[in-house]
Parts: C-alpha cells; structure tokens; sequence
C-alpha cells in the first residue's frame, strides 16, 4: 500500500472563520509566553533539492514541552468563562482593568463553580488541561489509554491533576473520559476535548483556534528568515486532526495568490486521515503502537473533517524507524524533538524520495515540529 494519498478533492475551503487577534493577545499574556523559533535547515534543504527548509520548533511551548498548550488554554478560558456566565467578546485587550476573560478573574469564578476539568489523552493534551488547572485554582482528571508510557503519565500528574488509565485505546478513552465528565457532581465537571464526537462541538473548535498564534508567528518570523513571504509546502502532523485544521483554516485565509500545499502525516499504524480521505468519508482504522503516541489516534475529530477533506492536498504516512532517523537529524541542528515532533520532517524527507508531488529549487517548506525530547522505544 503505497505511504502517500493524493487528495484529487482538494479545492479552496469556503467560510473559513476569519483570524480572531483576541487569540494571540490572550497567549502573550499567559506565563513564560515568548515566540517558539522557526529555525532554517539549509544543509537538509540542500539535500532535499529546495530552496528552504524551516522548522518551527515547538519542543517548549509557555512553559511545557509541547505545542498543545496553544489550543488547550484558549479553549479551557473559553469554556470556562461560558460556564460561569462571564460573557466574551472578540475585541479588548487581555490585559486591561475590564478584561473579562483575565486568569485572575476566571479563577476565582471557576473556584467558586466548584469546577473540574476533564481530558483525554495520549500526554501533551492532557498535561496542557492539567496546566490550565493549577493556573486556575482547580482539580482536573485526565484519563490515558493503556499504552501511554510511564513518562507522559508523571509528567501530567506534576501538573497536579488526578490521573486514571483506560483499559483501551485512545478512541476508547476519548468516550470514557465524556463518561466521566457527564457524570461529575452536581454537573460541575467541564470537558476539554481535543476531539470532537459531534461536527457541531464547540471545545474542540476553540482548541483549533487556539493554535492561530504559532502560524502569526511563522508569518512573521518567515519574512526574518528568508527574506521574503513564500511558502510552498506546509507539512503537519495528525492525531485527531486539530492542528492539520489550523493548518488548512489559516493558510486557506491568507491573501497568498499562490497557496501552499498542505501535507499532513500520520504514523502508519494509526493513518485515520489518510484512510478517510481513500474513502472519501470519515474512516477509523485500528491504530496500534507507534512510538509517536501523540498521534496514535484512530478516528478523526468530526469538527475538522469538512475542512480536511478539501483542504489537504496530500496525505502521507511514515514508520517507526523513518521518525526515529528524522529525531537524530535534528539533533545534530539543536532541535531536541519527541517522535511527534520529527514525524514532520520525516514525511518532508519522504516527499523528497518518492517524488509523488514536485519539489523545485525554489520551493521554501514548513515543517511542524510539535514536541520536545522524550523517552521511546522503538520496536
């Protein structure tokens, strides 16, 4: 079966909802916020035969490890400010004295909601919830699939959330977890998926909004790095899908008269998105271990598959090993990247090597590197 689908449905997305400023506003003023780097490869760019390879390294990201901060803060303030009645508008600043939506004020309001917050996970997700949790004052209960390694479970229990493992995979957990939630006291525990069950749920569309801010700063720092605003290829990574929505919801806005192909990659063993887009319909598949765990989802979010399914121009897949090399080559360049986070460049490679789309001397390709170091085995 061949790594690399074509989507011959790809066309422009209509009513993309347009850039919000609110969103970058907001992150600029969450602790330890600063831009993550988009760091130029020109020795693998020339191997590649491009003109420019840029990595934008989320290996720390406000704080953690991961980019997944992005969406889980915005959604988490947006889901909370609607439960306890704190109206939200898409103008203001984040930092003035009337700021609706400021942690301080959020948390003493979701403190007295008696608030509990709910997540499932394969680890940055749910360490990103538990984040938002200590920042707000309040407990959260992040649930795991049994394959979730000894290291991304300690790492979200340091945040202070309560953690319980799922006798499952992480489809299961995904509806444990709503379970668990539905069923918290009194109504008070809030859900912060990741993962959409329903085309029309709201949380999962903040989280993809949330992810706005790392492409306003590509925007910005790629005119730093280049000298000019070309972009050909975007290449992001897939687990439910959010942040190849943000991908295609921000590049299909832009006033770019040529847009750049999108690329998304998923592990082998977990390839939902490339079996949907073969089907032409939302497909799960029986996603099995893979060292990027991140990213071993078997179902899509069904809020962003509408937009996936004519926004990607190309799906692709890679295994263990090819993630693995990719890790090591980066390493020698300074970033420190997780399997998720190197899965990018390893479809970029792999792009490069079967030739199903043109790369030129002139293309200038994105890679999304989507986490930091961490521990694997690869089998």
């Amino acid at each position: 079966m061949s790594s690399t689908f074509i989507n011959l449905g790809h066309k422009a997305v209509a009513n993309l909802p347009p850039r919000n400023p609110k969103v970058r506003r907001f992150h600029e003023s969450l602790p330890h916020y600063s831009q993550t780097p988009l760091v130029s490869l020109p020795e693998i760019a020339k191997e590649l035969g491009i003109k420019h390879l840029l990595v934008k390294d989320e290996s720390s990201r406000l704080g953690l490890s991961a980019f997944k901060i992005l969406g889980a803060s915005w959604a988490t303030v947006k889901a909370v400010a609607k439960y306890v009645g704190i109206e939200t508008k898409d103008t203001g600043n984040f930092d003035d004295a009337k700021n609706e939506l400021s942690l301080q004020n959020l948390a003493s309001a979701a403190q007295d909601a008696e608030l509990t917050l709910y997540a499932a996970t394969d680890g940055n997700h749910g360490r990103a919830v538990g984040r938002m949790a200590k920042y707000l004052g309040i407990r959260a209960r992040i649930l795991v699939p049994s394959m979730v390694d000894e290291e991304a479970k300690a790492k979200i229990t340091s945040e202070g959330a309560e953690l319980e493992v799922v006798d499952g995979n992480y489809d299961q957990t995904v509806l444990s977890t709503k379970f668990a939630a539905e069923k918290h006291k009194s109504g008070k525990g809030l859900l912060i998926s990741d993962t959409a069950l329903d085309v029309d749920d709201e949380i999962p569309q903040w989280i993809v909004e949330g992810y706005q801010t790392m492409f306003d700063e590509i925007e910005e720092q790629i005119l730093e790095v280049t000298g000019q605003q070309v972009i050909t290829h975007v290449v992001a990574p897939v687990g439910a899908g959010s942040l190849s929505s943000a991908t295609v919801t921000h590049f299909g806005r832009t006033s770019r008269s040529n847009k750049p192909t999108i690329v998304t990659v998923e592990p082998e063993s977990a390839a939902c998105m490339k079996a949907s887009l073969e089907a032409g319909e939302m497909a799960s598949v029986n996603a099995t271990y893979t060292i990027c765990t991140g990213m071993c989802c078997g179902t899509l979010s069904a809020s962003v598959w509408p937009i996936l399914k004519e926004g990607v121009n190309v799906a692709m897949t890679v295994n263990d090993t090819e993630v693995d090399e990719a890790i090591h080559a980066l390493q020698k360049y300074g970033i420190y990247a997780g399997p998720c986070g190197a899965a990018s460049l390893a479809a970029m490679q792999k792009l490069a090597r079967v030739g199903d789309i043109p790369l030129t001397p002139d293309s200038v390709a994105v890679v999304l590197c989507t986490e930091g170091k961490r521990g694997y085995q690869l089998i």
